[in-house]
This record gives C-alpha cells, structure tokens and sequence, in this order.
C-alpha cells in the first residue's frame, strides 16, 4: 500500500513564496539570479517600451478625432486599458523570459537544495549544462504544449455570451496552476521525476497549488516586482517540491533529528538488556605492526 504524500496547506503558500525570495537573494544563490535577471530587465525593457510607445501613439490619435469635452473621459479609459495591457503584456513577457533562461533556473533549484538539504540533484559543469539545453528545451516545450489547448479553451469560454461571466474565475485558475507548474518543475526535472509525477503531485496538493500559483502569477502582473519574482518563485518551487515529496528541507532540522534518533536507538538497545544479564567482554583491538 503506498503511502499518501503530505498535503501542503494553502495558508503556507505566502511564506513559501517570502521563504523563497530570501533564499534567490542569499550568497549561495545570487550568481546563479543575475543571468535570468538581466534576461528579464532586458525582454521587458524592450517590450515595454514597443508597448508604451504604440499605446501613446495610439492614445493621441485617438484625441483629435474626438470632441475636446471627451478628452479626460478618453484619457482615464486608456489609462485603465494601457495598465491592463501592461499588466497582461509583464505576465506573457515574463513566461517568455523563464522559457529562455529556464536552463540556468534548473542551476538556481539545484542550488537552492541544496541550501535547503545539504545535497542537491546533480554538480553539472558549464559543459554539461550545455549537453543539457536540449533536453531542458524539450521539457519546456512538453509544458507549452500543455498550456495551450488550456489557454485555448479559456479563449473559448471568452468569446460565449453569457458562459463568458466565468472566464475572470477560468483564466486564475489557470494562470494559478500553470505558475506552480512551471516554477516546481525545475527541481521535478533535475531529479528526472515525469511531467506526469509532477502533475500528480500538485494534483494531490489541491488547494497549496493554487494559493501559490495564484501568489506568483499575480505577482508576475506588477512592474519592477516582477523582475525578483521568477528567481524567488524557482526557489519557492524547491521548497513546494521538498514538502510534495515529504523530504526534510532543513540541515538544521535534519541535525536534530540525528541526536533524536540516536538518544531513541540508545534508549531501545538499553530496554532490550535485562537485569542481571551478562554481557560478553570487549576484545581489544590489536595493532598490526610492521
């Protein structure tokens, strides 16, 4: 009979998420956050920058053909499209940016477990990490694959009058699931662990991986925060991923427990020897000259 994987409360998620960001930004973890970081600094940049510039553009044609009394009502509707536009366009451009440096977040997982347990998945080289890429690429293209036909079907329910009421709730919950997913898959995937495994366990833990999730994608959508969110979010990932498989995420708790266990073996060994019981003497132990 196998034995049911420990449930994650969704009342954890936050701390996780704050345990997680500590982690990204402590000394063992930094180098391997400034590559994706700059990654990120630099497709978002751009991007919004190409968003900001069509939007103002568009925002100032769209004045001169409209009678001078609309204009504030014109410039408060934009800027409630242009910050939903920004918001969506930080989420996608962020997924965008975690696929191209998903190869150096595996590096930041590994080495957040082994911050967090003393021994990680693997030590690859810069070499093998680079025999790796494909096999990283295809593991991000399976996730890709199954978030479109999802993506797909919200679109769907969308563009239905009257079924649409529910798309809001839809598009969470899949934002939500798919951040989970693709933030604890790097741990899940250095330990060669399926893409079914995986959704298996996430599966098991509910209502743990939707607050996460939920946490991360809404975090993903604010400017400038969503630069220090996919880094913390990997370390987070490692941190969910330990707890899913019902490891010991802590060298310290780890350390406890060893004095536990020895001081309850002393105390089994001690129960097993009956009074007045003769014990054999110890042979001393003889030095081997030369």
């Amino acid at each position: 009979m196998t034995t049911p994987l420990p449930a994650i409360p969704a009342s954890e998620a936050p701390a996780l998420l704050l345990e997680g960001l500590k982690l990204a930004l402590s000394k063992p973890c930094r180098p391997y956050v400034l590559l994706p970081l700059l990654v990120n600094v630099l497709l978002l940049g751009w991007c919004g920058y190409l968003i900001y510039s069509y939007l103002n553009s568009f925002i100032i044609s769209l004045t001169d053909y409209l009678p001078a009394f609309l204009g504030l009502l014109i410039w408060l509707l934009s800027f409630i499209v242009g910050a939903s536009i920004i918001m969506v366009a930080c989420y996608m451009f962020s997924t965008v940016a975690t696929i191209i440096a998903s190869p150096f977040y595996g590096l930041l997982a590994d080495r957040a477990e082994k911050c967090l347990t003393g021994h990680g998945a693997a030590d690859l080289s810069l070499t093998e990490l680079l025999g790796e890429v494909p096999r990283i690429i295809k593991r991000e293209c399976v996730k890709l694959l199954y978030f479109l036909p999802r993506v797909l079907c919200c679109l769907i329910i969308t563009l239905i009058p009257g079924v649409n009421a529910i798309a809001p709730f839809m598009w969470f919950l899949l934002a939500a699931w798919m951040a989970t997913l693709q933030y604890t898959d790097y741990s899940y995937d250095n330990h060669r662990i399926s893409f079914r495994d995986m959704k298996t366990d996430l599966g098991l833990n509910t209502w743990g991986t939707l607050v996460f999730g939920g946490l991360i994608a809404f975090a993903l959508t604010v400017p400038i925060l969503n630069l220090l969110i996919p880094p913390a979010a990997v370390c987070a990932g490692t941190r969910f991923y330990l707890k899913a498989r019902g490891l010991t995420f802590s060298n310290q708790e780890a350390g406890a427990a060893a004095p536990a266990a020895e001081t309850d073996a002393s105390a089994g060994t001690d129960a097993a020897v009956q009074p007045g019981a003769a014990t054999a003497p110890a042979t001393p132990s003889r030095e081997v000259t030369p």
